[in-house]
């Protein structure tokens, strides 16, 4: 049903942009993800995740044999199913995902682009089981990329067969494959559309309404790619189709395209406003941002004589991705001998047929001129993915640059190579539009020349087999020896013999019987920490972030690349937990600190031989070894009323941190002390306020609050700048205490206080989506 959805959007699409989806493009859309993914469909004790890691990490796994050799794929596991059961449990109470009460001390999924909370595939599958979500949205990503790649190839002058080959080529390739179960690729699925769509801006001569549905459905594709989940690849897939869009425009009516195409990229930011806005707004906050900001140019050195100079050192063997599968080994199989791993070194590899077919097209000349612009993009994207140092230079002196992953520009560069491929292939094939046979010297020559220095990578027999059979099928049709439609299908063979085997090697077929297997343990913390609202962690390295909140518990610890670095300061100065790109699994030290306290965490689960601290109470009477479990009898309630407010520099956070004695101590800055309020000792003169829960859901918190005089209330709740306070209908102050967590003013007396958590920039982005609706439904519908 979900791909039979889909179908029909695809369908919706290729009308709005005046081009046709044959029939059989899309049956083998819906059979392609099929035959694909048959081994997930037909065992039911396999699924698409890589499960295998999880049988040492949960407690009370079963004991059955685990192969664990997709353990690299771990943030499927370990991020993104867990914001999308975040995401289903807010959509099963009837809200929006704005806020999460359990993952990573409180965050917001809505904020995060990689939780995919408005991606259209995802919105799809998620109907489908979570243990079938990965399956369902990789079938979609499918589909989508081989119609969508099948429309673009033929718009640009592919024959339909060749356009079969590039959209095969494509959606098999490294580009879709290695980050098949990641958002990356449900962004990257969208950019074929999008290309097709901005090259019909610019070459279309009709205007009135097609005109208005074009620009209207380019729109949609812009905002598909901008809410899918992973903004490096929507910037550089929005890159290759302005670039597309150029290199096939008129010059008749160019300034009119141009302004037909600049009108629709921001319609397309404005209806994805309510995300985008956000996000913006969070990213300069985020310790991964800040981190990448910090970075210097490596140092290096540079030979005329040795080309592996010429590019930041670890970088340039991205240069060979495309040549061979197993350039850097067989994937998950062999030792690993490329630049950092394996989903990142097969990124470029578009298969022998699409790497032949872009050397025929590169020498043809002026007889493939269509295939410029597609193999120009290839090539600087591998230049860019292996930082040849006059690239890098300019991204290590722009500061902002440094933030982006340039490795993913193989991922769109795979989408080029295939297409120039498609293009040498008609060339080679001799079906293209102008029906000619061209000469057989050039074609030769650069199959021999891809053959060469696809062998001198890897040059196994099966490589040797199926350079073998690619060479027999063109030379067979290039000589006249056969007819080209036989030739066509040697080549397809070739294509399915190539990259159908690959693919499937990337993905993780791991036992489903550790998906998040049930765990007596959990079950108790759940219970220990339910009551009131607690939270819990692991020591050391017990429990990676984001397990705990699959199994319903808070946990404090953030795993997120949106992670804000003023929470992260908190927690490196407390407890040493500091993530990094090189340090991604940091452990959680120090759980003697009175700050556990102020963290609101009441359960601490245990496993290493460190010194438990004698505050921590042990709880499980030895039913879980080697697991144990500590109560901590002091941690304090997500809101309280401090005993002592004291005011520091921001300069001084974490030394303060460092030398806390109790977790009611808090610090406020400079700016939240005017009008301070006294510290009273609770002891002699009783508490200076009171307060109760009333209500309780994620991202609306109601509480009573009793003061005589006016008081600080201090929480625990993080993401201070998207939480707002009002009682009696007027606002309170947000006072945020520690460094990085939300507190307010409350005024004496008894009041109810609601607090209540929007992002910032959604309702200005509400408001600018609801305005680009108003307008693409003029421009849908307006008749000229």
């Amino acid at each position: 049903m979900a791909l039979a959805l889909l179908q029909g959007v695809c369908q919706l699409l290729a009308r709005g942009l005046g081009v046709r989806l044959e029939r059989r493009v899309a049956v083998l859309g819906l059979v392609l993800p099929i035959l694909f993914l048959l081994p997930w469909l037909v065992d039911s004790t396999r699924v698409l995740a890589p499960t295998d890691i999880l049988q040492d990490m949960i407690p009370g796994a079963p004991k059955l044999p685990a192969v664990n050799r997709h353990r690299l794929l771990n943030d499927t596991l370990f991020q993104l199913l867990p914001w999308e059961l975040e995401i289903r449990h807010a959509l099963r109470d009837g809200r929006l995902p704005l806020w999460s009460d359990t993952l990573e001390g409180g965050s917001s999924p809505w904020v995060n682009p990689q939780a995919g909370v408005l991606s259209p595939l995802g919105t799809l599958a998620r109907p489908l089981p979570i243990q079938s979500f990965l399956l369902g949205m990789l079938a979609l990503k499918i589909l989508l990329a081989f119609e969508g790649t099948w429309l673009l190839a033929h718009a640009v002058g592919v024959s339909r067969f060749a356009a079969g080959l590039a959209a095969l080529s494509f959606t098999l390739s490294g580009g879709m494959m290695t980050f098949a179960l990641f958002p990356v690729t449900a962004t990257l699925a969208w950019v074929p559309w999008l290309t097709l769509a901005v090259i019909r801006l610019f070459r279309g001569r009709e205007m009135g309404i097609r005109a208005g549905r074009t620009l209207v459905t380019t729109a949609f594709l812009t905002a598909a790619l901008l809410l899918s989940g992973h903004p490096e690849t929507a910037a550089i897939g929005g890159l290759f189709a302005a670039v597309c869009g150029l290199s096939f425009s008129r010059r008749r009516g160019f300034l009119r395209a141009f302004g037909g195409a600049a009108a629709a990229a921001l319609l397309g930011l404005a209806l994805a406003a309510p995300h985008i806005l956000p996000f913006a707004h969070r990213l300069p906050l985020a310790q991964r941002a800040q981190e990448t900001l910090a970075r210097s140019m490596p140092g290096h050195f540079v030979s005329p004589w040795m080309p592996i100079t010429w590019f930041v050192p670890g970088h340039g063997e991205f240069m060979l991705s495309p040549l061979n599968p197993w350039t850097f080994g067989r994937p998950y199989q062999d030792a690993f001998q490329g630049p950092f791993n394996w989903a990142d070194a097969c990124g470029g590899y578009a298969g022998l047929v699409a790497l032949a077919g872009a050397a025929v097209a590169l020498l043809a000349g002026a007889g493939c001129r269509r295939a410029w612009p597609f193999l120009g993009f290839a090539l600087a994207s591998l230049l860019i993915a292996a930082q040849v140092l006059p690239v890098a230079r300019v991204v290590y002196a722009i500061p902002a640059l440094q933030a982006v992953a340039y490795a993913r520009f193989l991922l769109v560069g795979c989408l080029a190579l295939s297409i120039a491929g498609a293009l040498g292939i008609d060339r080679l094939l001799a079906v293209s539009r102008r029906g000619r046979r061209g000469g057989i010297i050039l074609p030769l020559a650069a199959l021999g020349a891809a053959a060469a220095l696809s062998l001198a990578q890897n040059h196994a027999p099966w490589i040797v087999f199926l350079w073998a059979l690619l060479a027999a099928s063109s030379s067979a049709a290039l000589c006249g020896l056969v007819r080209p439609r036989w030739a066509a299908a040697g080549l397809a063979l070739v294509v399915l013999l190539d990259l159908f085997p690959w693919a499937r090697s990337l993905q993780p077929a791991d036992s489903a019987a550790f998906f998040y297997p049930p765990s007596a343990l959990l079950e108790t913390v759940r219970q220990e920490t339910a009551g009131g609202a607690w939270r819990a962690v692991g020591e050391d390295y017990v429990l990676f972030p984001s397990l705990l909140p699959v199994y319903g518990i808070a946990e404090v610890r953030p795993h997120n690349p949106l992670a804000p670095v003023s929470q992260l300061r908190t927690l490196s100065a407390a407890f040493e937990f500091a993530p990094t790109t090189e340090r991604y699994f940091p452990p959680f030290h120090g759980t003697g600190h009175p700050f556990l306290d102020f963290l609101n965490v009441r359960t601490v689960l245990w496993v290493s031989p460190n010194p438990v601290p004698a505050r921590l109470e042990r709880i499980d009477g030895g039913r879980f070894l080697p697991f144990r479990l500590y109560r901590n009898p002091r941690a304090l309630p997500r809101w309280f009323v401090p005993s002592r407010v004291e005011v520091i520099r921001p300069a001084d956070l974490e030394s303060w941190l460092a030398a806390l004695d109790d977790g009611r101590h808090v610090a406020v800055g400079p700016i939240e002390a005017v009008d301070p309020i006294e510290a009273v000792d609770p002891i002699e003169a009783g508490p200076v306020a009171t307060v109760d829960a009333i209500d309780q859901r994620p991202g609306r918190i109601v509480l009573e609050v009793s003061a005589p005089r006016p008081a600080l209330i201090a929480t625990s709740i993080g993401w201070p700048e998207g939480w707002r306070a009002r009682t009696g209908g007027r606002s309170l102050p947000i006072v945020v205490v520690n460094g990085a967590f939300v507190g307010f003013r409350a005024p004496a007396g008894t009041s109810r206080v609601v607090l209540r958590f929007i992002p910032p920039g959604f309702l200005p982005g509400c408001a600018l989506a609801a305005a680009a609706l108003a307008v693409c439904a003029v421009l849908t519908f307006r008749r000229c």
